[in-house]
């Protein structure tokens, strides 16, 4: 079992971290990462949408950099914005290490653009159909449901499954209103609020995989997997894999986009038998779950930073072991009272 809490934060520390130090920064002064790094720095709310915002997001990170003599900078958030800019980074020692360039990791972060790539070069995916409207969306849930499939709903654009429904025709909606946690929609519904007036709105229509799913965090190096760890869902525990269809979907998908760093995958199967696993999307970060994967007894983490950094060579990484089954436990600790301090 694992315990979730500041002390179990998932850092990028090996028991011997070689002198090297942390400092994390995040919006949220209580973010449990604040409390395991060396040096906690809140940031200022930037508008990173915005020009402006996005300016004074890099000229904050800049400051925080040269101010701290920070060798390697893993952006977590805004990625493809500190990308574009990696270049002034380098030219105050800072190296940026981000999965692929600006244009790349904006394309994977947008379900729909990344769905017709992964499409290109080969790799398996759900029938996935992109909306804007009304008509739209009854064709998509028309053709999905004519070929024998059950439709699902997700946004082109979000984390941690923030949008996702499974449409049912027979649900009523305030069964949704009292059970959101079920992520049951009825069709209708859907239907109604795409029908009203807005501009913007974009929705996925997908086939619902019914199958098991698989969450493999990895270290990879231009296009090539390093060492990686699979998360197989079992109920409320999960169960670390080192081989499999995860990985065999994962060496293709990190081949065709050149990727490099610590990513996440998330794959299932269209099928309860385990079989005709599918591609569901790539996080260009590391994942909420990767502390479990020290199960397996790597630190996936630390591998990433410590090979950035040239203090180990991938051969110095040993092989992971399959087997373990973990679970999340929550548990209260003590953490910081900070004041808002922006570095």
């Amino acid at each position: 079992m694992i315990r979730e809490g500041a002390h179990d934060a998932g850092l990028p520390l090996h028991p011997d971290p070689a002198g090297l130090r942390l400092i994390a920064s995040h919006r949220d002064a209580q973010a449990a990462v604040l409390d395991a790094a060396d040096l906690a720095l809140i940031e200022p709310m930037f508008e990173r949408d915005t020009e402006e915002g996005a300016a004074a997001f890099v000229a904050w990170c800049l400051d925080i950099c040269r101010a701290h003599d920070v060798d390697l900078f893993v952006p977590q958030n805004g990625r493809a914005l500190i990308a574009t800019h990696a270049e002034a980074f380098a030219a105050i020692g800072t190296r940026v290490s981000v999965p692929a360039s600006s244009e790349m990791l904006a394309l994977i972060e947008d379900k729909a653009a990344f769905y017709e790539a992964a499409l290109e070069v080969g790799l398996p995916m759900p029938l996935t159909i992109e909306v804007r409207d009304a008509t739209g969306f009854d064709a998509a849930v028309a053709e999905i449901r004519a070929a024998g499939l059950n439709p699902c709903i997700k946004p082109p654009e979000g984390v941690f499954g923030a949008g996702f429904w499974l449409l049912d025709d027979g649900c009523d909606l305030f069964s949704t209103l009292m059970n959101p946690e079920g992520h049951v929609v009825a069709t209708d519904v859907v239907h109604r609020a795409l029908a009203e007036p807005g501009l913007g709105k974009r929705l996925l229509v997908m086939e619902h995989l019914a199958g098991v799913e698989w969450s493999l965090d990895c270290v990879c190096r231009d296009g090539e997997l390093i060492v990686g760890v699979a998360r197989r869902k079992e109920g409320r525990a999960q169960r670390l894999e080192t081989d499999g269809p995860a990985f065999e979907i994962g060496r293709r998908a990190i081949a065709a986009f050149g990727l490099s760093g610590l990513i996440n995958l998330q794959c299932r199967a269209a099928r309860i038998d385990d079989g005709d696993p599918r591609l569901l999307e790539i996080n260009t970060r590391m994942s909420g779950g990767c502390v479990y994967t020290r199960y397996a007894g790597v630190r996936l983490p630390w591998c990433h930073v410590a090979t950035e950094l040239g203090l180990i060579v991938p051969q110095d990484i040993p092989e992971p072991e399959p087997g373990a089954l973990v679970a999340a436990v929550g548990d209260a600790v003590l953490i910081a009272d900070r004041t808002t301090v922006h570095g």
